[in-house]
């Protein structure tokens, strides 16, 4: 049996606690063994929410050959920084799947994936590392996310859209089919992608247009 380890402390962390509970693998691959803090130190009172232990803190913490982790910190900048730092020191970070996600045949995905509940991810559709797929969300057919992406509730790509790395979805947005969005590009809330967004550009409204 395989221990799994929070990374994070935050609101977004106690959600993954309770959803790593109805996930593919929870009791019979692995437990859930505790939190563990990132860089960034919390409130006092939002570490009296925590509802098991926290192991201590990404620096600290030594490793073990049954432990296996996720990074549950909703910032993909910081989400890399920190799952990067816990590579260095052995981790291996397992994908989580609420077991009422639909994830269809053929689909290419890399490693630290969380997908939540009532997620679908189509046939054909590619997933980078560490990309977070909140409740509802869903990436079509033949889509592609990169790397440190996030998805919040509802949020989705139609079929054959392309989002490169470390792309921000807010609530209800939504890409077009073969929409093509550039790295580090922020999708307000309800907002929706016609064509194509360019790097680094934060886009807000139907159709979406650069606001920044």
């Amino acid at each position: 049996m395989k221990h799994l380890i929070i990374i994070g402390v935050g609101g977004f962390a106690r959600e993954c606690y309770w959803h790593a509970q109805d996930s593919i693998g929870y009791g019979k691959e692995w437990d859930i063994k505790g939190f563990l803090d990132g860089d960034v130190k919390l409130a006092p009172k939002e570490y009296e929410k925590l509802d098991n232990m926290l192991l201590g803190n990404i620096f600290t913490y030594e490793v073990q050959p049954e432990d296996v982790f996720i990074c549950a910190i909703g910032d993909g900048d910081a989400r890399e920084k920190v799952a990067t730092q816990m590579m260095k020191q052995g981790a291996v970070f397992i994908n989580l799947i609420h077991c009422t996600a639909i994830v269809q045949g053929c689909v290419i995905m890399g490693h630290g994936n969380i997908i939540g509940p009532q997620v679908i991810v189509g046939d054909h559709a590619v997933m980078g590392d560490f990309v977070v797929l909140n409740t509802r969300a869903g990436l079509g057919h033949d889509s592609v996310v990169g790397s440190y992406s996030s998805f919040m509730s509802g949020a989705s790509l139609s079929g054959y859209a392309v989002a490169g790395r470390h792309t921000y979805w807010a609530t209800n947005a939504v890409a077009l089919p073969h929409s093509k969005i550039g790295d580090r590009v922020s999708v307000g809330v309800g907002s929706v992608v016609f064509r194509r967004v360019r790097t680094g550009k934060k886009v807000f409204g139907n159709p979406a247009v650069a606001y920044e």
